[in-house]
């Protein structure tokens, strides 16, 4: 499975979007662990779901490139 490419969907699909209204959740799309910023340009609004997901992906995305010593 794609995970980087499902994720940058996710990004895509939230940068797309504009407001949400009602609650949504704040997510780095480089985290700040891997180098990205507190940047306007680096920041999403996601719903919860969405912010679940996007952090299940990243995990995922890491291990499948230690797996395959893409690190």
């Amino acid at each position: 499975m794609n995970y980087d490419r499902i994720y940058d969907q996710l990004m895509t699909k939230a940068k797309d979007r504009g407001e949400i209204l009602g609650y949504f959740e704040c997510h780095h799309i480089v985290p700040k662990c891997m180098g990205g910023t507190d940047d306007v340009i680096n920041l999403v609004h996601l719903t919860a779901a969405e912010h679940y997901l996007a952090h299940l992906l990243l995990v995922k995305m890491q291990k499948y490139k230690l797996d395959h010593n893409y690190i």
